[in-house]
């Protein structure tokens, strides 16, 4: 029709995968925008994109405000996510920031989740958006099924890993095929106490419990980024007797290689993806195969497309529940939902195992049916 378009997805992750899959259909007709461009490839984008040259632009929440002239669609893929909120100044959220702009432009916004959220699904029914329903998986595809591991009542093979689960992780790597283990948290363990004196190292300016990372072997503030050296001694009495409390990625990453020593582990988090191209080259092998087990943050639950994963495991499946956050079910539904459906995306049928300790939330109890 002569018109130009916008396309927004949440993650930077997902930008390789959606734009290899876009430059199919339409070549170099389309622009990507990220926010890990340098300043010469971000200026080049915005030529071609100013100049007519680029009729498309993909990519995170920024890319809304494109230079593009007569915009006759903008699609909002995942639209529930948390990723289009910005929270530096200017703060703005994409989602409704695009079906403003698409009204100001006469064009169509299309809003898409296989888990909407409360707003968009409420305009949805009261008709001030159009529902359209999708109640297939493409190419058929069966749901996988879903299945509660309660912490409390099964046997562990290491601190975060279940027997059900690592079963279930081992007869998929006899079978050859993948497995997607999802841990909402980075770092090795979420914070330290001393079983001494009782102290949890807190950050001097955020005062909220630092976050070990063994790899650096420092003590890590993930609100300001403060990093203090740790010695492996408590700070306030020298103390060694120290346990590390809940594990974070890393710490996970060390107990699946001790579990199967012979397993290369894709590590997906803040930390191994902060080089330029690190997505791309994690998601890459992953996808031929050269490993067979993705282990990540809530970068590894949305929009992934890995025919041969059967398996997708959750490990701290109630991470997320005690946040002081009105939305704090409604997110973590829609995260659980989201990395549920990385598995049996082809012709294997798909597993998931959710481990929790908290089995009478409402959350699992709308997840299972």
């Amino acid at each position: 029709a002569g018109k130009t378009a916008i396309v927004l997805v949440p993650e930077i992750s997902l930008t390789p995968q959606t734009a290899s899959r876009f430059r199919q259909h339409f070549g170099d007709n389309i622009q990507i925008l990220h926010s890990a461009m340098n300043n010469q490839e971000k200026y080049n984008a915005w030529q071609k994109l100013r100049t007519g040259k680029a009729k498309i632009a993909l990519g995170a929440r920024s890319t809304v405000f494109a230079p593009l002239e007569n915009v006759g669609a903008i699609i909002v893929d995942e639209e529930h996510d948390t990723a289009y909120k910005q929270d530096r100044t200017p703060r703005y959220h994409g989602r409704d920031t695009a079906v403003m702009r698409a009204k100001l432009e006469g064009g169509i916004c299309v809003l898409g989740s296989a888990t909407p959220s409360f707003e968009s699904f409420y305009n949805a029914q009261t008709g001030k958006y159009k529902l359209l329903n999708l109640p297939e998986r493409v190419d058929g595809a069966t749901a996988p099924s879903v299945k509660l591991v309660p912490m409390r009542e099964n046997r562990k093979v290491s601190f975060s890993l279940s027997e059900v689960l690592y079963e279930q992780i081992r007869k998929r790597l006899e079978r050859d095929e993948q497995v997607i283990l999802l841990q909402n948290r980075r770092g090795f363990a979420g914070s330290l106490l001393c079983l001494d004196c009782g102290q949890i190292p807190t950050c001097r300016h955020c005062n909220i419990p630092m976050v070990y990372h063994a790899v650096n072997r420092h003590l890590r503030c993930h609100y300001c980024g403060n990093t203090v050296v740790y010695t492996e001694k408590c700070i306030h009495c020298s103390s060694e007797n120290i346990l590390y409390k809940s594990s974070g990625t890393e710490r996970i990453e060390e107990e699946l290689r001790n579990l199967f020593p012979e397993e290369r582990i894709l590590r997906m988090d803040v930390d191994t993806t902060g080089v330029k191209g690190a997505h791309a080259m994690i998601l890459n092998d992953f996808h031929e195969k050269k490993a067979r087990i993705l282990l990540g943050t809530q970068m590894v639950a949305k929009g992934l497309d890995f025919p041969d994963v059967s398996l997708v495991g959750v490990l701290m499946a109630d991470i997320g529940l005690n946040l002081p956050d009105f939305r704090a079910g409604e997110r973590l539904f829609g995260l659980l939902m989201q990395v549920a459906g990385r598995a049996g995306r082809s012709r294997i049928p798909g597993e998931v195992y959710l481990q929790t300790y908290n089995t009478d939330n409402e959350v699992f109890s709308f997840l299972l049916h």
